[in-house]
């Protein structure tokens, strides 16, 4: 997914750059190299499902702290 664009006649220089950033962000060709650039390995569904159960219980633990006045 390439962009092209040339400078048009008698264009300044500050418009076109300007031009060519526009179509750059709008095609999202810096979004999808960012996402990319680094490898992460899909989770397994019992991992997953492992970490949900733990942030439950602290996020239970939490508002029971909260409700008892010890937690902010």
């Amino acid at each position: 997914m390439a962009v092209e664009s040339k400078r048009k006649q008698n264009e300044p220089l500050n418009v076109f750059l300007r031009r060519f950033t526009e179509q750059v962000k709008r095609s999202g060709v810096i979004n999808e190299y960012k996402n990319k650039q680094f490898y992460t390995k899909e989770k397994s569904q019992e991992l997953k499902k492992k970490n949900a159960l733990q942030k439950k219980k602290r996020g239970e633990k939490l508002s029971f702290l909260r409700k008892a006045g010890k937690v902010k």
